[in-house]
């Protein structure tokens, strides 16, 4: 990253007005440049009749290739902020552009209120600008109406997860029953294409990409155990019987699994379905300690009734997960807004 200071062209000292690219940020360099500028001239600290250097001089403190400059410049004097003048340099237009542009300047206060209030926090400038363009983002992707499809095979999860989604995230996500992509694996096409994305957890996402087909992305997600299910667990005296109940036995073996592989192993554990509703009985009735996913908890409270103790757990998204998906969309978004921008 590199700073300048502007310079004036037969006017008093101007202060220092940074401008800084960096290559680690999504948005082109010429995309920074231009939109800085456009700031500036925003929040006055770039006047009409005001000097800028030359592309030499801004390519050489920016650390950039003067074509990338010469670039901006071409498309700032299009869009009406710059005029240039043969044998004298760039300057800041006396326009409609600029006359515009001011307005902006509204939002400086706002700007200035949120950097203060979170540098009074402990976050650095920089983290502020970070954490700022992030959820412009973000919003800008909600606002262009990108929704989610969430895939999942059972209505607790479906709307747990996506709500998960949705706040984590800050886009529109819609709920899809796995029952309903098998019924009718073309109308979940038609669907998918009309959305911004489809995602699903690893357990599936081989079944839902063949569905889909390969036009339309589908992102995995994986699903852990709630940390307060393991502390449970983890708190249970050695050689406890328990129960882990879901829809089917499979589910109920990959939920032992996880436990076991978080560390918990000094308990004895059943895998079991609310499907196999004899075994399940069996299963309880030798059970010290029962655990129901909310997916199977109202099957399982009708077969037991209120005779037996469930305690319901469930799943959630995991953080890893939900950060990948997080950058993908914002490395979506930013997309979006260069080809706007180039148009």
């Amino acid at each position: 990253m590199s700073q300048i200071i502007m310079k004036r062209d037969k006017v008093p000292s101007h202060p220092p007005l940074p401008l800084a690219v960096d290559s680690r940020l999504p948005e082109p360099l010429h995309a920074q440049l231009a939109e800085q500028i456009r700031w500036l001239v925003a929040l006055g600290e770039l006047k009409p009749g005001d000097r800028l250097p030359t592309v030499q001089e801004l390519a050489d403190h920016l650390r950039v290739h003067r074509n990338t400059v010469a670039a901006v410049y071409a498309a700032l004097q299009e869009e009406g902020y710059l005029v240039s003048r043969r044998g004298a340099g760039t300057f800041v237009a006396d326009s409609e552009t600029t006359r515009a542009a001011v307005h902006r300047a509204a939002l400086r206060d706002v700007v200035d209120r949120a950097l203060a209030r979170a540098v009074e926090m402990g976050f650095t400038p920089a983290e502020f600008a970070e954490a700022a363009a992030a959820r412009a983002r973000m919003h800008e992707a909600q606002q262009g109406q990108r929704r989610l499809l969430f895939v999942e095979c059972n209505v607790p999860e479906i709307e747990q997860h996506s709500r998960t989604l949705a706040q984590e995230l800050g886009v529109a996500v819609e709920g899809v029953h796995l029952d309903d992509v098998r019924r009718d694996p073309a109308a979940f096409r038609r669907r998918a294409a009309a959305a911004g994305g489809v995602v699903t957890t690893f357990f599936h996402f081989e079944e839902v990409q063949r569905a889909v087909g390969r036009a339309v992305q589908v992102v995995g997600v994986g699903a852990g155990l709630q940390i307060q299910f393991l502390r449970a667990l983890a708190q249970l005296p050695a050689g406890t019987r328990v129960a882990i109940c879901c829809l089917d036995r499979e589910r109920a073996a990959r939920v032992r699994n996880l436990v076991v592989n978080a560390g918990v192993r000094h308990v004895s554990m059943a895998a079991v379905g609310v499907d196999e509703p004899e075994r399940f009985r069996k299963a309880l009735g030798e059970a010290e300690e029962v655990y129901v996913s909310t997916a199977a908890y109202p099957v399982a409270r009708r077969l037991v009734g209120e005779r037996v103790r469930l305690r319901p757990y469930q799943m959630e998204l995991d953080r890893a997960s939900l950060e990948t998906l997080r950058a993908r969309l914002l490395e979506t978004a930013g997309q979006r807004q260069a080809r706007r921008r180039q148009a």
